[in-house]
């Protein structure tokens, strides 16, 4: 929580006191010369239980004509001041982040005047300072669900003339405090996305509610705001559909707008605290325009008071607007905009545009709205020499929440100009289907199942391109639902930006982006988006820690004197990713790096290697063990055509010592993560360090082969040896 701080003076001068000041300065003897090294000025800063406190430290500098200039200021953290200053005197004053103590001068002094100089020739330390405390406002801001709302603003104003006294934050769990003054107080709360308020449930400072100073003002619940509503009908009292409603300031601003729904309703959520005026119209062009009660203008409406988190009812009649009648006698085009689902579409925009020679040259010639009934009249392409037109429909008008959008098309079902029929003049029945779009839905939470706000969740067509238009957010209960996507195959990945939020609050609750279901792009499943229908259940449980999708590898030479290097694996989150790597014998560090040399004190045993991947605030770690370290085999591998055999020896040991199996695979291809993926083409028992085999299933050209080679027992490791084997057949 952050708050307003008292504000220590960024030059003082006390002409009163100005001799004696430079007395002192004189008699201390810091007169310094021009930049000098600046030397440390330390101590700490406690409340008077001697917690430790965060806040700041400020110096001021004194002038040879006895004044105080401003020195520059740091921030103290966990009670430990440290602040660099040229040789010279100083006053110094403290205050803590949060204004919940008395800001104080040194030495213990509440004004700048009867502060302490204090002469600086080198580094020093000052005395302990604590701060007294002050009394404070106090309390919690939620949600109407209950939920704490995090960074909402507070601020406090002086009850007798209505002055800001201080503000401050919430924290990540609604919880608030600032300081104040002895004296009574009025409080105004507010917060993105929410209606402000004032103490308690007031919409008015005037009318808000005196506190005393040292009140806790428990919770307080914020509003998504007050709700204008109502109906809109035709004079006879038939309700019209997609007709808005829109609620303005006194001075003009537009604050909120809604279309009626097919009851003829409409709702504008939202709305803070104060006085408006409505305004009622029908995009579609039937009926005339007015403003809140039947009245033409503006400045002639009735008001329209909202309060804090009331429902306000204001409805409207309009008349006919009698240039809307369509002579039939001067019909050129007509025809019905349907949608994919047989529902009239209702104000949708429809153009024709001619067809000159130069088809890259089109202009539009009329453009009509659909009527209530989904009908559209061209009257106007009489007046041109155009024999032949496109005709075009868009639903340009907003639809209401849930609803799929309707997705343009020109006559005869086409996407472009290009490949639409032409419609000739007079001509009737050119009707239009708009297709709907799909949806995807789904619930985000963490993995201790707790909701993650702000959450956006981004899709990916079947080329792995970003459909950025369609990027939406989970809400305060966790949930997400988007209905406008195209039809098709798609990649959905969710990323929490609480990384960003982390810098305004210190509160780091950041998640890695993780795509659906749990793994990387390339692995992702896939969702198929039908016209008209949404796929739910695509659902999150965000991690806070990097995972590692391909595990990590000891590569090199894992024996006895031979070198081992890392490979750190692939993780959610590549690019900006930074590696760190351990390697341990046991619980024991033997080394960092990404390379390590193996001693004998790993003899007998496994090699871990532990890899830390870092990108800004997330992190994760990963394991991998080597097999037991011992000596190097001596491995010779040949192969002739589709025979292989297999030699391992070492020095001064016999053959019959060299006791274990060989397994052959073929690479056949890399995984989505860039392993390799294998087939195993043979297999055989090692005797007396001897394998012979037969190599199946190699194909044409290049075969890629690993040997992998298991001894039994002894002082010596298992071993690995790619080969790649050629067949001309």
């Amino acid at each position: 929580m952050q708050s307003g701080r008292t504000g220590a003076p960024t030059r003082l001068t006390s002409i009163v006191a100005a001799g004696a000041l430079a007395a002192a300065a004189f008699a201390t003897g810091v007169a310094a010369p021009a930049n000098a090294a600046p030397v440390g000025v330390t101590t700490t800063l406690t409340d008077p239980a001697g917690n430790v406190l965060d806040g700041y430290v400020a110096a001021y500098a004194l002038q040879a004509d006895g004044s105080y200039t401003d020195a520059g200021y740091s921030v103290v953290a966990d009670g430990v001041v440290s602040i660099n200053v040229e040789p010279g005197t100083y006053k110094f004053f403290f205050s803590d982040d949060d204004n919940v103590f008395v800001s104080e001068y040194y030495n213990d002094k509440a004004t700048f005047d009867t502060a302490d100089p204090v002469g600086v020739t080198g580094p020093t330390t000052l005395a302990p300072v604590s701060l007294a405390a002050r009394p404070t406002l106090a309390g919690q801001v939620i949600s109407p669900s209950g939920k704490p709302i995090e960074d909402a603003s507070i601020q406090v104003y002086n009850a007798a003339d209505g002055t800001t006294e201080t503000f401050g934050s919430t924290r990540a769990d609604g919880s608030w405090v600032v300081g104040v003054d002895p004296g009574s107080y009025k409080v105004r709360f507010s917060a993105s996305g929410y209606a402000f308020e004032y103490y308690s449930n007031k919409a008015t400072l005037a009318t808000a509610d005196v506190v005393g100073a040292g009140a806790n003002l428990g919770q307080v619940t914020l509003s998504k705001g007050g709700v204008v509503q109502g109906g809109i009908t035709n004079g006879a009292g038939v309700p019209l559909e997609r007709a808005r409603a829109t609620v303005y300031t006194t001075s003009g601003s537009q604050v909120g707008s809604d279309l009626t729904d097919a009851t003829g309703n409409y709702r504008i959520e939202g709305v803070a605290p104060g006085s408006y005026r409505v305004q009622f119209t029908d995009p579609v062009g039937e009926y005339l325009s007015e403003w809140f009660n039947d009245k033409a203008t503006l400045a002639t409406s009735d008001p329209v008071d909202v309060g804090v988190d009331g429902i306000v009812q204001v409805s409207a009649a309009l008349a006919n607007d009698p240039d809307a009648a369509i002579d039939p006698a001067t019909v050129d085009v007509s025809g019905t905009i349907t949608d994919s689902s047989g529902a009239k579409v209702i104000g949708a925009e429809v153009t024709a545009y001619d067809t000159p020679a130069d088809a890259d040259k089109p202009d539009y010639v009329e453009s009509v709205r659909t009527n209530r009934a989904g009908q559209y009249y061209f009257t106007r392409l009489s007046e041109t020499s155009e024999n032949a037109f496109k005709v075009q429909a868009v639903d340009t008008l907003d639809r209401e929440e849930g609803q799929y959008s309707r997705l343009p098309r020109w006559f005869g079902g086409a996407q472009t100009y290009e490949v639409a029929p032409t419609v000739g003049k007079p001509a009737g029945a050119v009707d239009i289907a708009l297709p709907l779009t799909g949806g995807v839905s789904g619930t985000v939470t963490s993995e201790s199942a707790l909701p993650v706000e702000g959450t956006a969740v981004r899709f990916f067509d079947e080329k792995g391109n970003p459909v950025d238009e369609q990027t939406t957010y989970v809400e305060d209960d966790g949930t997400y639902a988007t209905t406008s996507l195209v039809p098709g195959t798609y990649k959905v990945q969710f990323i929490d930006f609480g990384y960003f939020r982390s810098f305004n609050t210190g509160d780091v609750r950041v998640h890695a982006p993780e795509w659906y279901d749990n793994t990387s792009f390339a692995k992702a499943k896939e969702i198929v988006v039908k016209s008209g229908q949404t796929v739910g259940g695509i659902n999150a449980a965000l991690s806070q820690d990097l995972r590692a999708f391909r595990k990590p590898e000891i590569n090199g030479k894992p024996y006895l004197g031979g070198k081992v290097r890392a490979y750190p694996g692939v993780w959610a989150l590549e690019s900006g990713t930074t590696y760190t790597y351990q390697w341990l014998i046991g619980d024991t560090l033997v080394a960092t790096g990404s390379t390590y040399k193996v001693t004998k004190a790993a003899k007998n045993k496994r090699l871990t290697l532990r890899v830390s991947a870092e990108n800004g605030l997330l992190n994760g770690t990963a394991v991998v063990s080597s097999q037991v370290i011992k000596k190097k085999p001596k491995v010779k591998v040949a192969v002739k055509g589709s025979k292989a055999s297999i030699d391992v020896s070492a020095k001064k040991v016999k053959a019959k010592k060299f006791k274990g199996k060989v397994v052959v695979k073929k690479i056949v291809r890399k995984d989505e993560y860039g392993a390799p993926v294998y087939k195993k083409v043979g297999k055989a028992k090692l005797v007396n360090g001897k394998a012979r085999l037969t190599l199946k299933k190699l194909t044409k050209g290049k075969n890629k082969l690993v040997f992998v080679i298991t001894l039994k027992g002894g002082k010596y490791g298992n071993a690995e040896v790619e080969k790649t084997v050629k067949l001309k057949r």
